[in-house]
């Protein structure tokens, strides 16, 4: 086989590969600009707007900073941190089967805050925490939760890692881990058999800025707050609404742009390697 040929072999592979990849990357341009509309059709409305008795939409949106809901500013209680919402975990992974599935045992866990709020200048809007589960460690999710993205994902979030600690041995525990088998609530032995003991919290300050577009419901206690739709679209970031907006519009056309010059250098490539082929074989 010469160099000639296998320079055109490599060429057409490239070719047809951007050929398959232009559609690829319209339909990801497509899927923003879908985004940057479902945002858009969301404006965003008063915290103070979001209360029993009114008929609420669908899907409701506010933005403003993150604030204590019901139950008041809390304490994270490994790193001492005031939050309007925190999560403390103490769990093992272990890896089983062949190929490895990985599953996970919570061993401890902890939260508080939860609902929180979003405040702006006419008043606080309650959040329930489970609208944060893509950008949290939460062991407790389906396959299909784990796989759930919100909209403009992925983006900056109020979720803060304290700490992540991982044992890996029994005999040599972190100290995180090493704090809860002297106070007696989790084994001794906990690390043994499985791949690592996970601690973490995580945690939402206050002040952070947060865009939220979820479903209204009522909570236990008659409290009106955004919660994560069963199903459909849903969107929780730490962006000003336009700034979202402005960000998918960009990725639209930029995905737009790049699937054209993908389009088109593929078809050339392979032209180019049909037309010399074709000289070659006459």
């Amino acid at each position: 086989m010469g160099v000639l040929t296998i320079i055109l072999a490599i060429t057409g592979f490239i070719g047809l590969g951007l050929l398959v990849l232009g559609p690829v990357l319209v339909a990801l341009a497509v899927s923003n600009g879908r985004e940057r509309r479902w945002v858009s059709r969301h404006a965003v409305s008063p915290c103070a707007a979001l209360r029993p008795g009114l008929g609420l939409p669908k899907r409701f949106a506010v933005y403003g900073e993150t604030a204590p809901g019901r139950d008041g500013l809390v304490t994270a209680p490994l790193s001492g941190v005031e939050a309007v919402w925190f999560r403390t975990m103490v769990c093992s992974t272990d890896t089983v089967g062949d190929p490895g599935l990985t599953t996970t045992t919570v061993l401890w866990e902890q939260s508080g805050g939860d609902p929180f709020g979003v405040a702006d200048g006419t008043g606080t809007a309650a959040v329930s925490a489970e609208i944060l589960q893509r950008s949290t460690f939460n062991s407790h999710l389906s396959m299909w939760a784990r796989t759930r993205r919100p909209v403009a994902h992925p983006g900056p979030v109020p979720v803060r890692t304290v700490v992540d600690e991982g044992t890996t041995s029994h005999r040599r525990p972190g100290p995180w881990l090493r704090q809860f088998i002297d106070r007696g609530l989790v084994r001794a032995d906990a690390a043994k058999h499985v791949d690592q003991v996970k601690v973490i919290e995580q945690i939402v300050p206050p002040g952070i800025p947060l865009h939220v577009i979820g479903e209204p419901a009522i909570l236990d206690g008659g409290i009106a707050a955004l919660t994560l739709p069963r199903t459909g679209r849903y969107l929780v970031l730490s962006r000003e609404p336009a700034e979202t907006e402005r960000i998918l519009a960009g990725d639209r056309t930029y995905g737009m742009g790049c699937a054209v010059w993908a389009t088109l250098v593929g078809a050339a490539s392979l032209a180019v390697c049909f037309a010399i082929a074709f000289a070659m074989a006459r």
